[in-house]
């Protein structure tokens, strides 16, 4: 009897053991998601780099005269005024030279007065030699007169002609001296003018043995003592090294070849120093060089950051570890990142009414209504920046119906984009162009791009929503237009153990 009453408990006990073995087998079979929240916030995308905190403007100061240095005036982190005067060559040698050119001068000079006194004798000697020249021509033609009367004779004239040939020689040959004398003259005043050369390279020589500042700044190096020889004769050496202002100052940033891409004068900057590691410095990216600089085959390029440097803090030859923001977004509607990298197997597609995110017309609109928030358009801007989006829209209707696609089309969809981007750029003042050349290159840099998000439905299964995705800072990415809202859960990867 006791037998019987076990034999239904027993079977009792077996079915609620495969009952629960059943339900355990079906929720390993069921993956587990681990979920994240869409929420609001700020992005920023930067590129991370290290520089050097150098003045905005150094000036290297030698001598331009060989000699002893006899007095140094100013020592390192002194101020010092335009035009100070900073050291001092020995003067000696320079005063003996210019007392040397003074009198080559004055010995020009008078030779000049000697050479033109000489001038005026032979002047005057032309003058009686013409006079002379005079009578005799008058007494040569008394005497050929005579002659035909037959009253002298023939050796009258003969010596009358003889005597005016040789006043008539004279004359010559004192034209001849004349011209050399004047040559004379010239050369003598253009001696003058080398000695007034001389006495002035002298001078400047003298003036040179002050070494004086060109601008107004603070040492930060002298290499000049007391008693140093200065060798200038085939390059001036470095005697000071003066910063111009240190309240401006610049880091040299070194930034590689797959970054500089990114980069644009305008971007906003932050670093920090070793000196100060609890302080954040800001900046402005003021140039970028092109000019490559290869070391080891890596190839950077350097571009230059301002900044100010009120109290002084930043030191030349400082580093700086330097975040250059490429891109920032305030209060917009993001995902975790790894929400974009997750994709289930075997997940259906979500169905929706739109024609999805990032459709042309769509784009077009959020790209006029960014440009007009950002750059604060006049009604006459906007209506003409809605003409040419008009226009490339149209080109790009006309590209798909006249059959062009792959590498060709997406070619020519650069080229109505680039010619857009200039037409734009036309109608802006100098302030808002300089502010659309950071938004062309925040947007270049934000990639924006179809992506696909996952939701649980339901049942718990994942389901597929397609969205345009922006900036990313790695952790958190922007999403620019879809199917998604605040407070939205998105499925971010499977919880561990799950299959």
């Amino acid at each position: 009897m006791r037998r019987w009453i076990w034999l239904p408990v027993t079977l009792i006990l077996i079915a609620l053991g495969a009952y629960g073995f059943l339900q355990l087998e079906g929720e390993e079979d069921s993956p587990v998601y681990r979920m994240a929240d869409v929420d609001r916030g700020e992005i920023q995308m930067v590129i991370s780099s290290t520089g050097r905190v150098q003045p905005v403007m150094t000036v290297e100061i030698g001598s331009q005269v060989s000699g002893q240095i006899a007095e140094v005036l100013v020592d390192f982190n002194s101020q010092v005024e335009a035009g100070a005067v900073i050291a001092r060559i020995d003067s000696a040698p320079f005063e003996a030279r210019l007392k040397v050119a003074e009198a080559d001068l004055v010995y020009a000079r008078a030779n000049v007065t000697m050479q033109k006194a000489a001038l005026e004798e032979l002047q005057a000697e032309l003058y009686g030699s013409r006079a002379a020249l005079a009578e005799l021509a008058e007494d040569l033609e008394r005497q050929r007169a005579l002659f035909a009367r037959k009253v002298v004779p023939d050796s009258i004239v003969d010596r009358a002609v003889a005597l005016h040939d040789q006043a008539q020689a004279r004359v010559d040959g004192t034209l001849a001296r004349l011209k050399k004398q004047k040559a004379h003259v010239q050369t003598a005043l253009a001696q003058v003018e080398s000695r007034k050369g001389k006495l002035l390279e002298a001078e400047l020589e003298l003036g040179h043995t002050l070494i004086r500042s060109p601008v107004e700044g603070v040492v930060i190096n002298r290499a000049a003592e007391l008693g140093q020889t200065v060798a200038a004769s085939l390059q001036a050496p470095v005697l000071f090294i003066l910063a111009q202002d240190l309240s401006d100052i610049q880091l040299e940033v070194s930034v590689d070849e797959a970054d500089i891409g990114g980069i644009t004068e305008g971007q906003k900057t932050r670093f920090t120093v070793d000196a100060y590691p609890d302080r954040v410095f800001t900046g402005e990216v003021v140039q970028v060089r092109k000019q490559p600089v290869e070391v080891s085959g890596v190839v950077t390029y350097v571009i230059i950051v301002g900044t100010r440097n009120h109290d002084q803090s930043l030191l030349p030859g400082m580093t700086a570890s330097i975040e250059i923001i490429i891109g920032q977004k305030q209060n917009v509607v993001r995902v975790p990142s790894a929400a974009l990298r997750f994709t289930p197997a075997g997940a259906k597609s979500k169905s929706s009414g739109s024609s999805g995110p990032g459709g042309g017309r769509e784009r077009m609109l959020a790209m006029i209504k960014a440009l007009d928030e950002g750059l604060e358009l006049s009604a006459e801007q906007l209506s003409a920046v809605k003409s040419i989006y008009a226009e490339m829209g149209q080109s790009i209707g006309g590209l798909r119906q006249g059959g062009v696609a792959g590498d060709e089309f997406r070619e020519a969809i650069s080229q109505l984009r680039a010619q857009a981007a200039r037409r734009v750029e036309e109608l802006l003042n100098p302030e808002q162009k300089k502010q659309y050349q950071l938004m062309r290159a925040e947007a270049k840099n934000a990639g924006y791009r179809r992506a696909t998000l996952w939701v649980p439905d339901a049942g718990g299964q994942p389901v597929a929503v397609t969205v345009m995705a922006g900036l990313s800072d790695g952790t958190h990415t922007q999403i620019v237009s879809g199917d998604i809202a605040e407070g939205d859960s998105v499925i971010v990867g499977r919880t561990s153990g799950s299959p």
